[in-house]
């Protein structure tokens, strides 16, 4: 097969280094984040209680590592012009597609294969239980899984124009089918079908659960469920069996909406038409990075004229003269550039939109929160899309800032000017940070605006306050991924990094408890947290979080790392979540100086200053090249 050399090449190229060794860990450490199975479970597992948790870890992990090993596999290759030359000879582009799909499947299978083992072993250990069959055809099964997530990767980098596009989707879709998609489903469908919540009354609630099972991870669960002989669900083994268990008080009674059988057809059918949209794809696209048009970009060619940036009053800022070019520095025409470049491309748009649409979604909370917040209601739905959609859009729009300048080799050019290697990366910082700033900001205020006729018009003094903490967060997020992209030397390292790093927040609850328990030797859960403000400084050390405690105390919410609704929600009687509230654990708001919101802010102004200030040292010693 002439796609067996590329293959060949991909193995040694990913299984060399420490990825492997990387994947390895990252599948011992998630096999450990659950709880000890209590009595009832261990029972009801019977032989399979040595496989739910490496069946877990297997089915959290590998899209991420999928993701991180293939978003830039033939977008790399055509940035680089390579592809052109591997094209050259006798391989076709399918077989560059089916190469790469499975020479990276098969170095991520390597360690998902030599991990398992030990991850059965261990609970083999703790159990003393142990089946051959079960244990035979979850390694096939596993392996199965490996290959799909990266036919689906390697795909959307076959199709993509650039690293950032097929970043950004290969994250977002990540994100979807292996977070959201099973808690999504029922209610994003059911609202979009009748107009309303669904409730206990909802009709066919079977055909609903079913839906549950089409994304890969639900479908690799109902397979290895049917495997391990529990009751199958898009759930590991042991949540099937705990939920049955409690839902019915006996497993007998769980039956599936579907038949067992059917994950495998869905677990077949998503490497197979990953795989031919990725050869249509790259059969139909230029091999030249953005020489073939996406449909977002052609809409964006196609609207309207506007005036320019420069003819309207933030010429003040952005045009030549304003005030920003009195301040100290020659960082000005860099940063200038920066804002130009972002504000007529459509990605920061598109951003400021989904936050926009997300927040105006937000504005119908129950009853009880309504009364709590009044006109910061808007405020308080926006939370959660500006740190999690607004955060995730500024890593993927800085990551590769100053790599892809770097190799392009336009950095030469920009070093040979009279601006200094620390005024470089003080314009970009300053340029991306004010455009991708300047659309979200317009998205608070757009859906403030349409929440006055309901709410009421946000007081200016918490509106001015939440806006500056938004511009603080956003310009430290992006202070941070331009850092990142000073410090790598490649654009896939950075896009991995970025990866895990959103993998690592969206685990952070039960990660934070795991740490926890490592540094005081206590077993903790978020839903019954310590009074200990040690567990809180840990829960709150993401950016994301440290925005949340801000602007919690800008809309006069109790001190608390959660948003705003959340938080109202908690302090409740009789309501038990996992968000953290310090009224809830102490009784008083402050129970100790490092918890204050002020002593926050300084925390999110550190992943700022840190990240910034190293790559200013390492930017002005290394090489340009």
């Amino acid at each position: 097969m002439p796609s067996m050399p590329v293959a060949r090449a991909e193995f040694r190229r990913c299984i060399r280094g420490k990825t492997p060794w990387l994947i390895g860990l990252c599948l011992v450490l998630v096999s450990r984040l659950p709880t000890a199975f209590d009595s009832n479970v261990v029972q009801g597992l019977g032989t399979a209680v040595a496989f739910p948790r490496a069946q877990a870890a297997v089915a959290i992990v590998v899209p991420f590592a999928a993701a991180a090993l293939g978003f830039r596999s033939i977008i790399g290759e055509r940035e680089t012009g390579t592809a052109r030359v591997l094209l050259g000879t006798e391989l076709s582009r399918a077989d560059l597609v089916l190469g790469k799909t499975i020479g990276r499947s098969a170095a991520l299978a390597g360690p998902v294969l030599a991990t398992t083992p030990l991850l059965v072993g261990y609970s083999v250990f703790a159990y003393g239980r142990f089946s051959l069959p079960m244990f035979v055809g979850l390694l096939a099964l596993s392996s199965i899984y490996v290959f799909a997530w990266t036919a689906v990767t390697v795909a959307i980098s076959a199709v993509e124009s650039s690293t950032t596009r097929a970043a950004a989707i290969t994250f977002g879709l990540t994100l979807f089918l292996s977070v959201f998609w099973s808690d999504l489903t029922t209610a994003l469908l059911w609202g979009l079908i009748t107009g309303s919540s669904p409730g206990n009354e909802m009709a066919k609630p079977e055909l609903f659960q079913a839906l549950k099972w089409i994304s890969l991870p639900s479908a690799y669960y109902v397979v290895t469920d049917w495997l391990l002989g529990v009751p199958v669900g898009p759930g590991s083994a042991a949540l099937q069996v705990s939920d049955a268990l409690h839902e019915h008080g006996t497993l007998a009674a769980a039956t599936p909406p579907l038949p067992a059988w059917v994950g495998i057809p869905i677990l077949l059918a998503w490497p197979t038409i990953a795989l031919l949209g990725g050869v249509v794809g790259i059969r139909r696209g230029d091999l030249t990075p953005g020489g073939n048009t996406g449909l977002l970009r052609r809409l964006w060619t196609k609207r309207p004229s506007v005036r320019r940036f420069g003819a309207i009053p933030l010429s003040a800022v952005t045009g030549r003269g304003g005030w920003v070019d009195v301040l100290p520095g020659r960082w000005q025409p860099l940063a200038r550039r920066e804002f130009r470049r972002l504000t007529h491309r459509p990605g920061i748009w598109v951003l400021g939109a989904m936050v926009l649409v997300a927040g105006v979604l937000s504005l119908s909370p129950s009853a009880l929160i309504r009364d709590a917040l009044g006109p910061r209601v808007p405020l308080a739905g926006l939370q959660t899309p500006l740190g999690f959609l607004g955060g995730v859009g500024t890593l993927l729009l800085t990551f590769r800032v100053v790599v892809a300048e770097r190799d392009s080799g336009s950095l030469r050019v920009t070093a040979g000017t009279a601006i200094s290697r620390g005024e470089t990366l003080i314009g970009l910082i300053i340029g991306r940070a004010s455009a991708i700033t300047l659309p979200l900001v317009l998205a608070v205020i757009g859906t403030c605006l349409v929440a006055a006729p309901r709410y009421g018009f946000v007081a200016p003094g918490t509106l001015l306050a939440f806006l500056a903490a938004t511009v603080v967060f956003f310009f430290c997020l992006t202070g941070l991924g331009v850092a990142l992209s000073t410090l790598t030397r490649r654009q896939s390292l950075a896009g991995i990094i970025i990866l895990v790093s959103g993998g690592l927040y969206l685990a952070w609850f039960q990660l934070s408890n795991a740490l926890y328990q490592a540094l005081t030797g206590t077993a903790v859960s978020g839903f019954a947290p310590p009074a200990s403000p040690t567990y809180l400084l840990l829960r709150w050390l993401p950016p994301i979080s440290l925005y949340r405690v801000v602007t919690n105390a800008i809309l006069d919410v109790p001190n608390s790392a959660g948003n705003a609704m959340g938080v109202i929600t908690d302090l409740q009687p009789d309501v038990f979540t996992n968000t953290v509230v310090v009224k809830t654990a102490y009784g008083a708001d402050v129970p100790a100086w490092y918890l204050h919101p002020a002593v926050a802010f300084g925390e999110l102004l550190l992943w700022f200053a840190l990240p910034v200030a190293v790559a200013m040292v390492v930017y002005q010693r290394r090489p340009l090249d």
